[in-house]
């Protein structure tokens, strides 16, 4: 292989893996549409929020289960890492929009629990 060849091969891969050296926020920004949840109002921001805590939590532990070894570690990047960018940047959209709303809600409460999804006055 001469220098050249090595040299593209070299410059290539650095600029694919340059891609995963962005955040998982900014990954999540790229995968959610902007103001998706501008329609909300504060108890379907809440119920949104609870239900992608709900997911998130089910895709943590499934990475964590396939995990293991370095194939399910593979397995567990290829199958699940995208919806879980995916719905990281959605839940920073659901907290960007309850704030310009002035929701007050704890998302990580259960429903009817001591979190409110009332519009702060």
């Amino acid at each position: 292989m001469t220098i050249r060849a090595t040299l593209t091969i070299a410059a290539l891969a650095a600029t694919l893996l340059s891609g995963c050296a962005a955040s998982d926020d900014a990954s999540g920004r790229f995968l959610v549409q902007p103001e998706k949840y501008q329609l909300y109002g504060c108890r379907e921001l809440a119920d949104a929020a609870r239900e992608v805590i709900r997911r998130r939590r089910e895709l943590e532990g499934l990475m964590a289960k396939a995990g293991q070894d370095a194939s399910g570690r593979f397995v567990g990047t290829v199958a699940y890492r995208p919806e879980y960018l995916q719905l990281r940047g959605q839940m920073n959209e659901i907290r960007r929009t309850s704030i310009e709303r002035k929701c007050k809600f704890d998302p990580e409460s259960p429903p009817g629990g001591s979190g409110s999804d009332e519009v702060i006055r």
